[in-house]
């Protein structure tokens, strides 16, 4: 019985993480389009790290075992599976399917020496915490956001790392929980996360002026504008808009940055509101959801990348972070495009240019 429960659960390995024919998370039976976690899930289904099974399922809600995950952080990661040294699993023998995955983690630190591997153990969330920050060196936070993570909780230090780089948010009560057994589509997520994390500073240099070509969309005219800082007002850096095509005035835009907030509005009346407001550092996923709190306008953002090539105006810009802005009350899609230590170089909305960087001039 042992014998055909450890066949069982070979097979749901070799099903998730072996080639098989490549289907979109969008297209997956139990992935729907609107599904919170899409975007990551696609993200490892592009770079060929994630598999769907042969029926055109992706069963995001069955629990990952420890084995799945030693061979997609080894495949996530590149690492080395020729000539790995032998972790002495008495669990995983030299002839085990994923021997070479599951050494090569344990080579890389990722894994702990221990008598066993259990390959088809399911890992706890805690656990997984623990298992990213080694495998993607996170940078340790004393700050605790969860109700249920103390310092006796296993992967403290760990689940605070996830929590500081936005990996995780935990829910909506407030807890991590820390216990549960990660589910796949959480693992994917996660992964996908920690795999696109970027500092990138979005604002815009204040040593230069901007030149922009605007095309409205209340009377489709392009207008050619300039955008100069002019002061920071104990919250904001205030960037006047010169408008060189016409008499047409343009309100100043405001632009507030923190190491770990970035907001954007145009200056009104009532500044404190943004039309584009997210957390830092930046990862792919969703990052403000029109069902947390204080969002408002039923807005979503999603990075959908943060290391694309990009051109703009002629020239060519990497390591671009790719932000999708949509609304609950329309079919509107706000993309934004933010080089690093230059910010903005181009917006669309619903495949149309609105703004485009022509050029940086320093004075």
């Amino acid at each position: 019985m042992r014998r055909i429960f450890a066949m069982i659960c070979l097979a749901m390995i070799v099903v998730w993480v072996s080639p098989s024919e490549q289907v979109k998370a969008a297209n997956f039976k139990d992935v729907l389009r609107n599904h919170t976690l899409k975007t990551e899930i696609d993200y490892l289904i592009d770079r060929d790290i994630i598999k769907g099974y042969p029926d055109g399922t992706f069963k995001p809600n069955d629990s990952v075992t420890r084995a799945q995950a030693a061979v997609l952080l080894t495949r996530a990661l590149g690492l080395n599976t020729s000539n790995v040294k032998n972790p002495n699993y008495q669990d995983v023998p030299v002839t085990h399917t994923y021997y070479r995955e599951i050494a090569a983690a344990h080579n890389a630190g990722i894994f702990q020496t221990a008598q066993k591997f259990t390959p088809s153990g399911t890992i706890p969330r805690g656990t997984m915490a623990i298992i990213l920050q080694r495998a993607f060196q996170l940078e340790d936070s004393d700050t605790n956001y969860f109700a249920d993570v103390t310092e006796r909780t296993d992967g403290y230090q760990a689940i605070l790392a996830m929590a500081n780089n936005s990996i995780t948010r935990g829910y909506q009560d407030g807890t991590f929980k820390p216990n549960v057994v990660l589910t796949r589509a959480h693992f994917s997520a996660f992964m996908a996360r920690a795999l696109t994390i970027s500092k990138h500073k979005l604002i815009k240099d204040r040593k230069y002026m901007y030149t922009y070509a605007f095309t409205s969309t209340e009377d489709n005219h392009t207008y050619t504008l300039n955008y100069k800082y002019s002061h920071n007002d104990g919250k904001n850096d205030v960037w006047t808009i010169t408008n060189t095509t016409n008499s047409k005035l343009f309100n100043d835009e405001l632009l507030y940055y923190e190491d770990f907030v970035y907001g954007q509005a145009i200056a009104q009346e009532f500044s404190s509101h943004y039309d584009l407001f997210i957390e830092l550092p930046l990862r792919i996923g969703i990052v403000r959801h029109e069902d947390d709190d204080g969002v408002i306008g039923g807005i979503r953002i999603t990075v959908k990348d943060t290391k694309a090539t990009l051109q703009a105006n002629g020239v060519t810009y990497n390591n671009v972070a790719i932000l999708e802005e949509t609304n609950v009350f329309n079919t509107d899609v706000n993309l934004y495009y933010f080089a690093d230590n230059i910010g903005l170089v181009k917006q669309m909305k619903n495949g149309k240019v609105i703004y485009e960087l022509l050029k940086q001039t320093a004075y």
